[in-house]
């Protein structure tokens, strides 16, 4: 049966890196037809401003099967749709390092887990609001600690956190799941929950203490925890300890950031975002403005994105050979690009990852 994969190139140089990894899995022969609707910059020339994903780009996202999105940069804002219309909330983004890669610890080596990050709740979508709108509940707002009321005589903003025990179960459970699968294959079967728990006794000790309970039920699955400015300290000092990691919104977003850094930057840090039903897949790094049209953004991560991509269609096989087709550049070293210490531009670098995948 064929697949159907909607393409949403995304803003500046990002389109860059989604034309070049298509034209990779196209040279794959695979039972894949992709679907190209007119976004970002084009659909607002011809439609106007805010019309980035027009609903001809919605209607294709519906009658795909899955979606490959390049990194947005305000414009096309495909996010939104895919996010609450699709109802993709379950961020997977693997930290894998490869060999050949330009990290920044002197020693890498064994750098292979996975955050799974919970993108419905906490800070996100922000729910803020003046200072002065928090009056009429004040006694309400205390610190729990001390049981006192919290003064609102200072001008500022609140934000409130969101963490419910249905979304938090649900996404212990995928995290388990994906930590069993990854223990046949050879990993450790440890499932690691964060959060400032020590903090937040309500909102953080919730998620955390209902991860622990999940991972209870799980007798093969090993659980530890981590407040999260010890575990920040963990991915640089320990990162090969580590397994299956599950994060809180904001957290799992920052520190993805921080874990793609020691594997070699962004540029490396692909994403699969799952809901019940459907799936997209992106780089974990923004659209690059500066280097639009100068052929060197690193296509590294949405290639990574669409092997994940593969393997969530069902092409397990193939997406192995892609995953080793990347790995077998870097080992090479010839055809890098400038952020990796190479020469190479993007379109060079995608031919050289062609050449290998019949290796």
């Amino acid at each position: 049966m064929t697949k159907k994969v909607c393409v949403i190139a995304g803003d500046h140089a990002a389109p860059e890196a989604v034309w070049s990894t298509v034209d990779i899995v196209e040279k794959m022969g695979l039972n894949i037809e992709f679907t190209k609707p007119l976004t970002g910059i084009a659909a607002v020339e011809k439609y106007g401003k805010g019309q980035g994903l027009p609903e001809e780009a919605e209607r294709a996202i519906d009658e795909a099967d899955a979606t490959l999105y390049g990194a947005g940069g305000g414009i096309t804002l495909g996010t939104r749709y895919l996010r609450y219309f699709k109802k993709c909330w379950t961020h997977v983004r693997p930290i894998k390092y490869i060999k050949g890669a330009k990290s920044a610890l002197k020693n890498p080596e064994g750098i292979d887990w996975v955050i799974i990050r919970e993108g419905k709740e906490g800070l996100f979508p922000a729910r803020e609001g003046d200072i002065s709108q928090l009056a009429p509940i004040a006694d309400v707002v205390r610190d729990i600690k001390m049981n006192k009321p919290i003064p609102l005589d200072e001008k500022g903003a609140f934000a409130i956190k969101i963490v419910t025990e249905k979304n938090t179960r649900k996404i212990a459970k995928y995290a388990c799941e994906f930590a069993l699968r990854r223990k046949a294959k050879g990993y450790p079967g440890k499932v690691t929950v964060s959060s400032k728990y020590n903090a937040l006794p309500k909102s953080d000790e919730l998620f955390r203490r209902i991860v622990e309970e999940t991972v209870g039920e799980y007798p093969d699955l090993v659980f530890e925890q981590f407040i999260v400015d010890d575990f920040a300290r963990r991915i640089v000092m320990r990162p090969s300890e580590l397994d299956v990691v599950v994060l809180p919104n904001i957290y799992g977003d920052i520190l993805t950031d921080a874990a793609a850094g020691i594997i070699g930057g962004l540029g490396l840090a692909p994403s699969g975002v799952y809901g019940d039903d459907y799936a997209y897949f992106e780089p974990a790094h923004g659209s690059f403005p500066r280097a639009e049209g100068k052929d060197i953004i690193n296509p590294t991560a949405t290639i990574l994105s669409a092997a994940l991509m593969l393997d969530y269609l069902g092409f397990e096989k193939e997406a192995d050979g892609l995953q080793r087709a990347v790995e077998a550049v870097y080992m090479e070293g010839k055809y890098l690009t400038p952020d990796q210490g190479g020469t190479s531009g993007t379109k060079k670098f995608c031919e050289a990852v062609i050449a290998n995948l019949s290796k």
